[in-house]
Order: C-alpha cells, then structure tokens, then sequence
C-alpha cells in the first residue's frame, strides 16, 4: 500500500512550481484579524466627542461593522473564484495597502468632516461616520480571508481547503486585537495617532512580506512603493500633527478663545485640559476639564466655579451645613472634595479614572492631603462600605453623555442608603430633558423607591434644551423652602436662582406610575437615548481641534 504523502504549508502547486508559503499569509491574517477589530474599538471612542455613546450609535457602529465585514467575505469568495495562485497572492499583500491607505485618509479626513455631520441627526451621522472610518478598511481586510483559503486550496485540497483553520487564526488575531488596543493603544496613544501608527504598521508589514515572497520582480516593486507611500503619508501626518490642528482651531471663530494645556488617554474616556480666553468685557480667563467633547469643569483664574459644580456647593450649604464626613462618588477636575475639605470635616473622594486625579492635581490645586482617594468604581466602593459612616454623598457620575446605567438603579442607591449616617443626605447630579418626560419620571420614582424624601431641582430649560438639575435624597424629611430662601443669599447667576426657586418635593402620586429601575431589568440606556443625542448636540460648537482626541 502506497504511502500517503504528507502536505505542509509550502506545497508546491501542480501546475507551478513556487512554493505558496502560508505561514506568512497566515501570521498576516492573524495581524490584519486584530487591526479589524482594533478600528472598532478606535472607531467607537473616535466617534464619541461628535455623536455620543447612546444605545442608537453603538447600534449603528455594530451594525455597520457586521454589514463590512459580511460585504468583504463575499467579495473574498467572488474574487478567489477567478484568480490563479500569482493572483491571490498579490491581492494578499495588497489588500492591506489599501485598507492602510483608507487609514490615512479617514484620519486626516474626519476632523474636518465629522464636526459638520454633528450638526445634522446624529442616528444618521453615527453612520456616515462609521462608513467613513470603518468601510473600505473592514471589506478589504474581511476579504482576505477566503482569498487565503483559495490560495491553501491547492497546498491542501482536502478536507475544508483550511477555512477553519484561516477564521481561527483571523478570529484570535481580533481577539490580540482587542487587548492590545484597550491595555496599550488607548493608555499610550490618543486615537489620531493610534490610527496612523497602524497603518503605518501595515505598510511596513507588507514590505517585509513582500521581500520574503517569490513574486514577480515588477509587482514587488509596485508593493513596496505602495508600501512606502502608505509610510511617507503616515509619518507625515504624525509628524505634522500639532500644525494641523491649530489649521483646524483656526478654521473656527472661537477657535483662538481655547488653548489645550494638556491631554489625557484611558480607557475611561479622553481628558483635555484647556485654557480659556473669552471675549468680552468683564469677561476673565478660565480653565476648563474637557473630557471626550464635553466641558464637565471650568474654574478661573481666581478661583470662581463656573459651571454646575458651583450650584451643588450651594445645595451643601443649605441641606449639608455641618457635615463632618463627606463621600464624593466622582472627581473630575476636583473641585468639589476640594471645596468641601476647605469647610472642614473628613472627605472621601472615589474616581475611577487615574488621569482625573492627575489633570485635577496639576491644572486645578487639588490636594489629596486630607483627603481619602480611592481609584475605585463608585459601585464597587459602596458596595464594599456597606456601612452608616458618612452624613453627606455626593453622585456626580458621568460618562461620555449620561451617568452609567448601572450607576442609577434600586441597587445602587440602596448602596449608598447603607452608607449614610441617621439624617444624612444625598446630592445627585443629573439632567432632565424636557422632551422626554417618561424618562425624567424614571429616573425619579427609582430614587423615590429608596429614599422616602425626594428634592427635584431643575434648571430651567431654554428652547426646550437638555438640562442639568439636581436631586437631593433623604430618609428624613427635606425642605424646599430651604433652597428658595438660598436663593435670596449671596450673587449667583439667574440660572441658579431660577432652579432654586423652582426646587419641590418628589410626590411618587404625581409620578404617571412609571417603574423603578432595577439591575435585573435595566433599561435606562433605552430610555435615555433620545436625550443622550439631544444633550450631545448641545456641545457641538467647540472647534474641531477640540473633539479631535
């Protein structure tokens, strides 16, 4: 009986005489099988400052990657049906070229044309974006992998062809992908240039291939002149970076008004520190914690608080005078366990982004002398401090355009029921939307099913635009009295006078039966969608530059 012969990866073909060398096809599937799955993951947080992260974008971003990836597989197996070996092989290695040059492209295109699509519906924009990031790359790529299963075909004619093993490769190569992305891309590398320093990658890779591989003398040198275009363009823009954006800050009116001080990658989001120069009269120099398109912070130069977090300070004053320990759920740029420390008593600060803590300490004067920090998930913190140690906790939990969901359920508030002392309160910090009262309502009878003293404070809302409030929560009774007659002390804007005046007690019976939220069935980033886009176009005039992270 004849003995069967073994086949490997470098089989000659029957009907030429080259070696298919599949081992280096295949550890080029593995790398191109993480760049998809990395451009997801950059596309996602590229799209943030411009579009939001409500449900309505992820599902688009989702939708939009399957759509690409299922077009490129089809077109893999069109294209692998009327090509000889010499083909394939040169649509292997140029598949990436393309895909890389898509790269540079959409990077340098993007800041111009995203803040314009954030002007129009942002459902549609999250689209348009995506397809603009995400198309050519994704169908290039995705078809890669049935044009190396043409090509091992005729290496290994038996069996699947090596379809399995090809998806396996490609599909732990995205897994590599993924983790490289989240644990060294995005705490090292601000998204712009993560993009560029992967096509640029790209193109070295191929080069190499291309050097490695028994291709025809005149195709090689057109590679790697692909190759070497891709590298110039890339290097160009990362080198050119910082010229660039001040082209793009100058592209809008109020660009000269911002100058960025410093920027900060995570996973939990880009921080960027700007100066601010405002024109007017009267009108004073500023510093401003911008995070992923959003001004959450912004103190002058002497001092005064600018934003919401001086009207919270307000509700300390008139619900919390005297409290002795204080939990902060929630830095940001520090500036409310810093002024809580300067009245005295103990405070506990939880954040769970280390680069808060380190623009709040160089850019706004907090100390953490004095002061507990934890770098922790506020939920996991209350959780473990199940406890009565604290007679004030303040929630200021923000992401992108909301509070985490699972930040806002029964669960969770009676967390932090548990850690309050008899007679202690709760300030939230939140925002109501007035187009969308059911989950205004929400929000409310979930809190008012914990606490049984409920104080709504809502700013009031100009042309029907998303607004930030407050909600103070107790288990003894509350006064709204007490933030009315706060009105009447001290200047404060009209904004702030107006939400305290209109502060009332939450009476679940005027509530239109709406549902506490619980962790079992959580559907608060369903109801909240609409406004997440409604609050996010709200911050779409900063200068492009400044959504660019």
């Amino acid at each position: 009986m004849a003995k069967k012969k073994k086949i490997t990866p470098e089989s000659r073909t029957p009907e030429r005489g080259t070696p298919v060398r599949l081992k280096q096809y295949e550890a080029l599937i593995f790398i191109t099988g993480a760049v998809t799955l990395s451009l997801e993951v950059l596309a996602s947080r590229i799209m943030t400052p411009y579009f939001g992260v409500s449900l309505y974008i992820w599902a688009g971003i989702l939708s939009i990657t399957l759509i690409f990836l299922a077009l490129g597989y089809q077109l893999g197996g069109r294209v692998s049906q009327h090509r000889g070996k010499e083909e394939l092989q040169l649509s292997m290695l140029a598949a990436p070229l393309w895909a890389a040059l898509s790269i540079v492209i959409a990077t340098a295109v993007y800041p111009l044309v995203f803040p314009f699509l954030a002007t129009i519906n942002l459902i549609l924009a999250s689209f348009l974006g995506g397809i603009i990031l995400l198309a050519l790359p994704l169908v290039v790529l995705s078809a890669m992998n049935p044009l190396l299963i043409a090509l091992a075909r005729d290496a290994n004619p038996e069996g699947d062809a090596g379809a399995g093993r090809v998806f396996f490769i490609s599909t732990v190569g995205s897994v590599a992908g993924v983790v490289l992305t989240a644990f060294l891309m995005i705490p090292h590398l601000t998204n712009f240039r993560a993009l560029l320093w992967m096509s640029l990658g790209l193109g070295l890779v191929v080069a190499g291939l291309s050097l490695l591989q028994e291709i025809p003398e005149s195709r090689k040198k057109r590679l790697l002149c692909g190759c070497a275009l891709i590298v110039l363009l890339s290097g160009a823009l990362l080198a050119g970076q910082r010229a660039y954006f001040r082209m793009l800050a100058g592209m809008s009116d109020i660009g000269k008004n911002f100058e960025v001080l410093a920027e900060y990658t995570s996973v939990f989001g880009n921080i960027k520190i700007l100066a601010v120069h405002p024109e007017g009269e009267g009108r004073k120099p500023a510093r401003a914690y911008l995070q992923d398109g959003i001004i959450q912070n912004m103190v002058t130069a002497d001092g005064v608080i600018l934003d919401h977090t001086g009207f919270m300070m307000r509700l300390v004053e008139a619900y919390a005078p005297g409290a002795k320990n204080s939990l902060v759920l929630g830095v940001a740029a520090g500036m409310i366990p810093r002024a809580l420390h300067r009245q005295g008593g103990k405070v506990t600060a939880v954040e769970i982004n280390p680069n808060s803590l380190a623009a709040a300490t160089e850019f706004f004067d907090f100390d953490s002398k004095g002061i507990e920090v934890h770098v922790e998930d506020a939920r996991t913190f209350v959780r473990r401090n199940q406890r009565p140690a604290y007679d004030l906790v303040i929630t200021d939990l923000f992401h992108g355009d909301c509070t985490p969901d699972y930040l806002l359920t029964v669960e969770f508030f009676r967390e932090v029921r548990a850690c309050l002392q008899p007679g202690g309160v709760v300030i939230i910090n939140t925002y109501f939307d007035p187009a969308n009262e059911a989950a205004n309502e929400t929000i409310l009878a979930t809190v008012s099913a914990v606490f049984p003293y409920l104080l709504e404070l809502r700013s009031p809302s100009s042309a029907g635009l998303v607004s930030s409030a407050c909600m103070v929560a107790a288990n003894v009774p509350l006064s709204p009295e007490k933030a009315v007659n706060l009105a009447d002390k001290g200047p404060m804007s009209a904004k702030d006078y107006q939400t305290l005046r209109a502060a009332r007690l939450v009476d679940r019976a005027r509530l239109k039966n709406p549902r506490p939220v619980s962790d079992d069935h959580n559907i608060f980033s369903i109801l909240f969608a609409s406004s997440q886009l409604r609050y996010r176009s709200q911050f779409n005039k900063l200068p492009p530059n400044l959504l660019v992270n």
